[in-house]
Parts: C-alpha cells; structure tokens; sequence
C-alpha cells in the first residue's frame, strides 16, 4: 500500500512539475481577467460606461441598412410650403375638419391626428367637432402632465371617447435622443394645487395607451388581432407576439427610468420610414386614393416652425436633417408593431446579466492570454486590432438578429486585460517587483516575529513560575527595607572609622624615618672613626684582613635597626590588607542592598 501512495505521490509531483509553467500563466491570465471584470461591472452600475455604450448603440443603428418604407403607413405633414400657401397659422379647425373628410372618402383603416385642438382656433370649431363624434377610426392626441401644478398636460379634442384618444409624450435619453417609446402609463400625480382642471391625460386614475398604440391596436383589430396583458409578468401580447417590456438594465443602460411600459425603438429607416404627401396635396385632391385605401394615415406637422423635432441616433455626425418630426417618430413605432406582429420583425432583445458578465470576462480573458504569449511588440498590436475588430464585429452582428448586448465593456476588458499583463510582465523584468515582493515578505515577518514574541511573553508571564517569582520579588523587597532601617546606624560607624585607619601607618613611616635616619648618622660616625684610626696607625681600613671590636658595634647596631625597620615594614603592611579587606567588605554588602532593591 506504500508502494502505491509513493508512486501516485511521485506522479503527482511530475505532473505538477511538468505543468507548473501552464498554471503559473493560467493563474496570471485569470487573476487579471477577474480584476478587470469586477472594474468593468462596477464602472456599469456606476453609470460610467451607460454614454459610451449608447453612443455605440447610434453608431450601429447607423450602419444598419435602411429597410423599405413602410407601405402600411401613410404620413400627411404639414410643411413650411402649406403654412404659406394656405396663409394660415396655426391651421383653422375648419381646414382639418376638411382634411378628414378628404380622408375619410379614401376608407383609410384609421386616422391619427397629432395635432393638438384642445382650444378652438380661428373658425370651423363647431365642424371639427361634429367630424370628431361622428367618425369612429379617428384617433385624436393629449398630452400628459409631468406632475407639477404649472404644466397640466393638455386635453384631447372635445367630443373624442377615452378610446380613441392616446398620449403623444415620447421617453427622451439623457442628451435629448429618442431611442425609447411608451406604450401605456399612468399619468404622475399633481401635488399642491386642486384647482387644476381634470381630464384625461392628469388623471392618475387612469391608465392611458399612446397614440402609436392606439393606432396599431385598430389597424391589427381588422385582422382579428387583439391585445392581452399577461398576469404573471404584465407583459403585453398581441396574439402570439409578445412586445418585450424594457427592463432598468437592458443592454448599455443602467438603471434607466423605466416607468410605464417602455420599449426600445427598433427604426426602420433614417430617410422614410412610409410614403409621405403634403396637406395642401390632400386638400387639392392630388393622393392617390391607393395610398389611403385600408392604410395608417398620420397627420402632424413636418415643419421646424412647431418645434414638435427630436433628435435619434441618425442626427450624429450629420450637420443637416438632424431632426426627425414627432409625427414621423410616432410612424417609426407604429411600424415597429405592425411589423414585429405581421412580418416577424424581431424586436430588441437582450442578454441576462449573468450572460453579459460572461460575454466581458471572456474576452478580459482573450487580452490577458494575447498579452502573456506574444511578446513582439508590433504582433501584440496586431493580435489586439484583430481581437477588437473581431468584438465589434460580434456586437454588430448581434444588432443586426435584433439583439443588443455590451461592446464598449468587452473591448475595455480585452485592452485593460492585455495591458496589464505586459505591464506586470516588464515590471517583473525590471526587478521593481521582486523588491517590493522582498519588502512585503520582510514587513510580514517581523510582524510575525513581534506577534511571536508578545505571545511568548504572554505565555511567561502568565505562568506560575512567573507569578512565584514575582511574590518572592517582593518578599525580598520587603525584607531589604527591613535590613536597611536595621543596619542604619552601622554603616556610618563604620565610615566613621575608617579615616582614622591611616594613623598607624603614619606614625610607622615616622618611625622608620627616624630609625633610617640614626642608622645614617651610625654609619657616618663609624665611617670618621675610622679614618681617624688609620691616621694614627698608618694602615688602611681594609688592610689587615680583619676587623676591630670598635667597628664591629656600630656594624650590629645598624643590622638590628634595620631588621625592626623591616618588621615594621611588615606589620605596616598586614594592617593595610586588614584595613582593605574591611573596605571590601563593606562596599560587597551596599551592592548587594542595591540589587536586591
């Protein structure tokens, strides 16, 4: 059974070994790929890369290819050119009370009329209204308040049921392009002022469908197309279509005013979106009745003059037609409808978040693998240029099967992915990193050291060992302050003593100077004796070979002096060891006082 587990341990170890670059280069790929995703997806919340990401959504919608106008619509505008050749402003009640009539002969399968006539203007009011009650595929415009006392929203034209009537309001991006449609809502509250007058478009009881709504609902009645809201999610169908209701995250918003039910606006050209005649043409009789006939027919002004214009993802890069009117805006949506229900058109869809987080983490992870393997740098360049067009390209196709899904985030992650990597990479080279990798490790490890060390002593000191040690500290402690106010007074005797040690010492050194200085004074006397001898005598002092008992005196005295000179010499010197050795015991017993103190 050993056997085995070595062997499986040393296949382990070579495997390891064998694949240990592989995993160093995964490890590193992987780590940058989830830095990156987790930066890009907080910037989104945040809101930072919604501008980036819809200004990505217009330039698409300006690459897509315009489709073939709409043969189902039909736009009457009201141009500068018939303001003026009809020498009115703004057009009387009369002139579209006639203007429907017109219509009306051709049998369209409904009217919109965007135009507001909620107070009368010039004659014909009595007409207008008359045309209004007695038709029922007309379908008038009201708009809504935005809540505030000031701005009550505007009524639809009298005598026009609730059912005929929708809101012309749009939902507007920040920056004032239209990119997003109301379908249905309720109008806000007004706070603060009940003297406001009631109507349709104020009362938040109400909920109200929009006029390109209201328009598409009629046309699809007459193929037998009905709409239903389905319980469980409020989502709208018409028939077996379901009109996707957009969500606070979809695609490149974040989270984005979603109130009501929204849908993104799915254009279907940027020049015509369905045929287009002039009022003055339908006035003189010049339309031909097969453009009318069982068609959507939209009447608004086309004319700069109303101000009713807004600006869509066409109106970037262009210093003409930036502007699209409201009627032409509604067609755009109305032929969203039909076509998504009739046609099969697909409306916008978008990916889970989940998915999208996915979508951005795999190419972080295609940047940080191109960063790893290629070190040339003009390849690296290249691979980069070819991975981001091939993102863009990805994106693109998707917006042309309907869908939208994030581009800007994918082609951040793949740079800020493969840009890090080589970065990392030359830092290493550099050293930089292994330095600060050193530093790091030294500033661990004596953290690490000190929080051994403090545990250590923790240890020490909350031993009994310890603790028994302190108590006979102080035991000690006590008995020294004892010993101390008991030994007082001995010390200062002691110290009292000791100046007077040195008398003895003097008194010998006295002593032996006085004997050396008489044994002096001997020899000098025997020295004169005899040379006073050898005067007499005629004979040397050291001839004869001996000496005299006169010489032989003086000669044993000095031996004598100076043998109890040396005695004294001796003496002298035990009683300054005796003298030392007291000194040295004193000063033994103050260090030991000192320590244990």
């Amino acid at each position: 059974m050993s056997k085995i587990s070595n062997k499986i341990r040393s296949a382990a170890t070579h495997v390891s070994q064998m694949y240990k670059p592989s995993l160093a280069f995964a490890k590193s790929v992987l780590i940058a790929s989830a830095a990156v995703t987790l930066s890009l997806m907080g910037a989104r919340q945040l809101g930072i890369l919604e501008p980036i990401e819809l200004s990505v959504y217009d330039q698409m919608v300006r690459w897509r290819p315009d489709e073939q106008p709409d043969s189902r619509l039909l736009v009457v505008g009201i141009t500068e050119a018939d303001i003026q050749k009809l020498k009115e402003w703004p057009i009387s009640d009369r002139k579209i009370a006639e203007i429907l009539q017109k219509l009306e002969k051709m049998q369209p399968a409904v009217i919109g009329l965007d135009i507001l006539r909620d107070v009368p203007l010039a004659d014909g009011r009595e007409e207008l209204t008359k045309v209004l009650q007695k038709s029922d595929r007309i379908i008038g415009v009201c708009l809504v308040t935005d809540g505030s006392p000031d701005n009550p929203g505007s009524p639809p034209p009298p005598g026009m049921s609730e059912n005929r009537v929708g809101f012309a309001d749009f939902q507007i991006d920040p920056g004032g392009i239209l990119r997003r449609s109301l379908l249905f809502m309720k109008p806000p509250k007004i706070e603060g002022n009940s003297s406001v007058d009631k109507h349709l478009c104020n009362d938040n009881s109400q909920v109200l469908y929009s006029f390109n709504l209201r328009l598409a609902l009629h046309y699809l009645q007459g193929q037998k197309i009905y709409p239903k809201l389905e319980e469980s999610d409020q989502s709208l169908w018409l028939g077996k279509t379901q009109l996707k209701r957009l969500q606070s995250n979809d695609g490149g918003y974040t989270n984005v005013d979603a109130r009501g039910y929204q849908i993104l606006i799915n254009y279907r050209s940027r020049r015509q979106v369905a045929n287009q005649v002039r009022i003055t043409d339908v006035l003189e009789g010049k339309v031909d009745p097969h453009l009318v006939k069982d068609k959507i027919v939209l009447i608004g002004y086309t004319t700069e003059t109303v101000k009713d214009l807004f600006y869509t993802p066409y109106s970037g890069q262009k210093q003409k037609n930036q502007f699209m009117p409201g009627i032409v805006a509604h067609a755009q949506v109305v032929s969203q409808i039909l076509s998504t229900v009739l046609d099969n058109r697909p409306m916008f869809w978008f990916w889970p978040e989940w998915a999208e987080i996915l979508w951005i983490s795999g190419w972080s992870i295609v940047g940080g693998t191109l960063g790893s393997r290629i070190a040339h740098p003009a390849k690296l360049g290249g691979a980069f240029a070819a991975m981001l067009s091939g993102c863009c390209a990805i994106g693109f196709g998707i917006f042309l099967l309907g869908g939208w899904v994030p581009v800007a985030a994918p082609t951040l992650a793949l740079i800020l992915a493969g840009s890090s990597i080589v970065s990392a990479d030359r830092f290493n080279k550099a050293g930089y990193g292994k330095a600060i990798k050193d530093r790091v490790k030294q500033v661990f490890k004596i953290e690490i050291d000190q929080a051994k060390k403090d545990e250590q002593v923790a240890e020490i000191t909350q031993s009994q060992f310890f603790i028994d040690l302190q108590q006979k500290k102080d035991k000690l402690r006590i008995s020294k302050q004892e010993n101390s106010e008991k030994a007082a007074s001995e010390p200062q005797e002691i110290t009292a003593r000791v100046p007077e040690l040195p008398k003895p010492e003097s008194q010998t050194d006295e002593y032996l100077a006085q004997l050396q200085e008489k044994a002096k004074q001997q020899k000098q006397r025997v020295a004169v004796t005899e040379l006073e001898s050898s005067s007499k005598t005629g004979v040397a002092p050291d001839a004869g070979g001996g000496a005299s008992s006169a010489e032989t005196k003086p000669d044993d005295e000095f031996s004598h002096l100076q043998a109890k000179a040396k005695q004294m010499r001796q003496r002298r010197g035990a009683e300054k060891r005796i003298q030392n050795e007291k000194i040295d015991s004193l000063a033994g017993k103050e260090d030991l006082g000192d320590k244990e103190e």
